[in-house]
């Protein structure tokens, strides 16, 4: 291990926050001072704790999923809001900019029936490392809007999802948090944690267990692909393993459906207030 100093870690971040390819979205220090203790940790030498940095950061915040600029979106929004007047059109434009959920695009109806018919009609739900799929609630027919709250590390994107909510779904808020460093604790009904426990893995091995049985939850909705994104190699029996390790010797139910390119599986952890 190679000794580094505060002072070492510090321009590693202050790196980040002035490099063109990472300010605008104003990443928190604690999350950044965590992928920079981690790389420090393994490393030999500065070269080193540089390329995982580095390679860390790339792969928690996956800059090449999507072409956005969300301050250009969101200036968009407050500007002409009747542009939501056709609101699924409008999501599904800006969806068809992330990889992560245009490749959902052509099963999003299935998506959000296999999830509704699973989760009935929650009063509350916790949207976890959300990326853009907050754009998905126009297809989910909820009775009545639920408490939704959706957390996100990208702060250019929490503030365009903020925007979004603020003129479609007033019930809804977009927080900036590291939900690894900060598990949210407020009871709900139901979270959502599409498409990125296998990038927490990465970060932290057994990442996810430690998430989940953090949750002060009743229902678990979590996604992973069945493919790569180039649909060329199945990762169905690897994701399926990466949730039952996670879960393994909780007294949990666990339930997985496959819609498209996407394995679901629904976690119950039952009565929280018993819990």
């Amino acid at each position: 291990m190679n000794k580094v100093t505060n002072s070492d870690l510090d321009k590693l971040i202050i790196a980040v926050h002035s490099s063109k390819k990472y300010r605008d979205m104003d990443l928190p220090t604690d999350f950044l001072l965590d992928l920079a203790t981690q790389a420090a940790s393994t490393s030999r030498n500065d070269a080193e704790i540089k390329t995982i940095f580095r390679k860390s950061l790339h792969n928690v915040i996956a800059p090449y999923l999507e072409s956005i600029d969300y301050a250009k979106e969101t200036s968009r929004l407050q500007d002409s809001p009747i542009i939501l007047q056709d609101i699924r059109a409008y999501c599904l434009d800006i969806m068809q900019k992330h990889a992560s959920t245009r490749e959902r695009i052509p099963y999003l109806e299935d998506f959000a029936a296999c999830i509704s018919e699973g989760i009935g009609h929650p009063s509350s739900i916790l949207d976890l490392a959300c990326a853009l799929d907050p754009l998905c609630l126009p297809w989910f027919n909820f009775a009545s809007q639920p408490r939704f709250q959706a957390f996100d590390v990208n702060g250019a994107r929490k503030k365009y999802l903020q925007t979004f909510f603020e003129l479609t779904y007033p019930s809804a808020t977009a927080t900036q948090q590291d939900i690894f460093l900060q598990t949210p604790q407020q009871k709900a009904d139901c979270v959502f944690f599409f498409k990125e426990a296998h990038r927490l893995e990465k970060r932290q091995p057994g990442g996810t267990a430690l998430l989940l049985h953090q949750l002060q939850v009743d229902v678990i909705v979590l996604s992973l692909p069945a493919y790569d994104l180039g649909h060329h190699h199945s990762l169905e029996n690897y994701h399926t393993n990466l949730v039952d390790k996670a879960i393994h010797g909780q007294p949990w139910s666990l339930n997985k459906e496959t819609v498209g390119n996407e394995l679901i599986f629904f976690i119950r952890k039952g009565d929280i207030t018993n819990a």
